[in-house]
């Protein structure tokens, strides 16, 4: 009897001042441990501190350190509306690791600071997208916010997925980027809507010079991102727009994720989850997507 309440004095000891009792182990949650991720915020700050002007102001949120040379009620709105709900509803739906590491966002208020920093930040000029993009290697988004907040959540999927499925291959990321480019964000949900990448997709549904899906599935990088690009963005766009109709965008994510190895195209996941072949599914696929209008 004095050993058991001896035990239970040592449990109780240990548990209130967040100690470990040798041999038996602590196990949190995963949430949990996610949200135990210390940044480091500072040598990030100092860093870009000693690089930047005095025009910019810099805040943190989560596991980003966001740079901007808007007002300070701007980039807060920014902050709250934009990025800190596209992280709620991405790891309510999606997503399960977070990054452990700081990401920079960089918020220009129009073109010529965005190109300007761009190239002397990290040397690019040549071929920049007029609205923003990722530069992975630097952990770092440089956005042209003057153009809307689209495409900065587009690519705050490319940068939490590079952690959650680092292998997903890019007819899917841009996919799914590319659809939340015009969505809604309420109650952690995040929705895709019809946007301006819709009438190429149509044009070449009309034209015959439509690619089939299988043929998407199976591109690589240099495929996918070559001179047939417009198209492919526009297809890989739809097709997870067609499964978030569906209500199996998430399914097929967390499959193709789980399951990678099975295939790494995720043409077994969409003929698995969708219970038709390829072929079917790419018929009643540009049926549905002739069916949708662009409302400017």
């Amino acid at each position: 009897m004095p050993n058991k309440l001896l035990f239970i004095f040592l449990l109780f000891f240990f548990n209130c001042n967040g100690r470990s009792i040798p041999g038996i182990e602590n196990k949190k949650t995963p949430e949990t441990v996610k949200d135990s991720i210390e940044f480091n915020y500072d040598s990030t700050i100092n860093e870009l501190k000693s690089t930047l002007s005095n025009d910019f102001i810099i805040k943190t949120s989560s596991c980003f350190v966001i740079v901007s040379n808007l007002t300070e009620s701007e980039t807060r709105k920014i902050i709250d509306n934009t990025i800190a709900s596209a992280e709620e509803c991405f790891y309510n739906d999606y997503f399960d690791k977070k990054p452990d590491e700081v990401i920079k966002i960089f918020l220009f208020k129009d073109d010529k600071t965005y190109k300007f920093w761009a190239k002397k930040l990290y040397d690019d000029y040549d071929d920049l997208s007029p609205y923003g993009y990722y530069k992975s290697s630097k952990k770092a988004m440089l956005m042209n916010i003057n153009t809307g907040s689209g495409t900065l959540v587009h690519e705050m999927t490319h940068a939490f997925v590079r952690y959650d499925f680092p292998d997903i291959p890019s007819w899917f990321n841009e996919g799914l980027g590319s659809l939340y480019e015009r969505c809604s964000m309420n109650n952690k949900k995040i929705i895709g809507y019809v946007n301006w990448r819709l009438p190429r997709l149509q044009k070449d549904i009309n034209d015959k010079s439509y690619k089939s899906l299988d043929y998407l599935v199976n591109t690589g990088d240099e495929e996918f991102y070559g001179e047939n690009s417009g198209f492919n963005y526009a297809q890989a766009r739809y097709l997870c727009m067609y499964l978030q109709e569906k209500e199996l965008l998430k399914k097929f994510y967390k499959t193709f994720r789980n399951r990678y190895s099975e295939d790494i195209t995720g043409k077994k996941f969409l003929e698995e989850i969708l219970n038709k072949n390829i072929s079917d599914i790419d018929f009643e696929f540009k049926s549905w997507v002739m069916t949708l209008k662009l409302n400017e």
